[in-house]
C-alpha cells in the first residue's frame, strides 16, 4: 500500500478495481485520487504525442471529464489506467488530425513549446536526440514505444490503440529495430558506449 498526501493507494489491479468502484459510486475523494494517480503518466504521453504543452494540458482535462462521465460504462476489458490512456490517445490523435487538416506546421508549434516538453529529461542531450528520432518515426510505432516506455503491457497497448495483440508485438519489434538503426546512423549508439566507457575509467 502507498500513502500520498493522506490518501491510501492499493497497488496493482486490485487497487484499480477498487478505485473504479469508488468512482462509479460517486465518491468525491476518488476523483482526486484518480487524477493524482494517472495524470502524470498521461501528461507525459500527451506531450510526446503533441509536443505542445497547452494542447496537452487541455486534452488531459478533457480526458478526465470524459472518463468520469462515462466511468459507469467501463467493462474491465483493460486496466483502468489503460482505459484512461485510450481516451487520452484518441483525443490527441483527433487533435493531430485537426491540425493537419488546417495545414498548420506542427514543428513550429513544437519549437514554440520545446521548453515545456520532457521535464524529466531536461538537459540530457542523448535523450533529446532519441526523442527527436522518435518524432521522425511512423506515429503508430512511436506511440507503441512511448506507451511501453511508460510501463503499459502489450495487452494494455492493444486495448489503448484498438489494435490486435499480434499487431502491437510486431509494431514494437519493428519500432525497436528501427530506433536502433536510426540511433546507430546518428552515431548515438557509439556515443552512448563511449559515455559508459568514460564512466568506468
Amino acid at each position: 500500500m502507498q500513502h500520498r498526501d493522506g490518501i491510501l493507494f492499493l497497488p496493482g489491479e486490485a487497487g484499480e478495481r477498487a478505485l473504479c468502484a469508488r468512482l462509479v459510486a460517486g465518491e468525491s475523494a476518488a476523483y482526486r485520487e484518480c487524477y493524482q494517480q494517472f495524470a502524470p503518466k498521461l501528461m507525459r504521453i500527451l506531450l510526446r504525442m503533441l509536443r505542445n504543452q497547452a494542447l496537452a494540458e487541455e486534452i488531459l482535462q478533457e480526458t478526465f471529464v470524459a472518463a468520469f462521465r462515462s466511468i459507469s460504462r467501463f467493462r474491465g476489458d483493460a486496466s483502468v489506467s489503460g482505459w484512461f490512456a485510450r481516451i487520452a490517445v484518441n483525443r490527441a490523435s483527433n487533435a493531430l488530425r485537426d491540425e493537419a487538416r488546417r495545414g498548420k506546421n506542427m514543428s513550429a508549434i513544437a519549437d514554440a513549446t520545446a521548453h515545456a516538453v520532457e521535464p524529466r529529461f531536461e538537459g540530457r542531450d542523448l535523450t533529446r536526440k532519441i526523442l527527436a528520432i522518435l518524432d521522425e518515426m511512423e506515429p503508430s510505432k512511436k506511440l507503441a514505444l512511448v506507451l511501453q516506455a511508460e510501463g503499459y503491457s502489450v495487452a494494455d497497448i492493444a486495448a489503448i490503440t484498438g489494435e490486435p495483440r499480434g499487431t502491437i508485438l510486431a509494431r514494437l519489434s519493428r519500432g525497436r529495430a528501427e530506433l536502433s538503426l536510426r540511433a546507430a546512423a546518428a552515431g548515438l549508439v557509439e556515443t552512448q558506449r563511449s559515455q559508459v566507457l568514460e564512466d568506468q575509467s
